[in-house]
């Protein structure tokens, strides 16, 4: 094999397993998914959908990501007095409704 071939081939061979990769973790719900930084962003409790908890293991930061019911992704601070209190209004939201659907 030639120097050019071999240099194509290691490409080509590159190229295919970066798509594996790549296709895995978004298959996952990961590196699309993941949020990179915190914001400062609140909006009214009443806008909240839901919520989950980020980790580090699988994404670069720590965060807790709102939904709103328009969509839209929150990623914020799990250290914030605004982020503790829309999860416990969401628990509390979600609890109340669970009990509602059982009675």
């Amino acid at each position: 094999m030639t120097k050019d071939t071999m240099t194509s081939l290691k490409l080509i061979v590159s190229l295919f397993l970066l798509t594996i990769m790549l296709s895995t973790a978004s298959g996952q719900g990961g590196i699309s998914s993941c949020c990179r930084i915190v914001t400062s962003t609140q909006v009214h409790r009443d806008r909240l959908k839901s919520y989950y908890k980020q980790f580090k293991t699988s994404c670069p930061i720590h965060a807790v990501v709102f939904t709103t019911v328009f969509g839209k992704r929150i990623c914020s601070s799990p250290s914030r007095v605004w982020t503790k209190t829309s999860m416990a209004y969401l628990d509390g939201k979600n609890w109340q409704h669970q009990q509602t659907v059982r009675h």
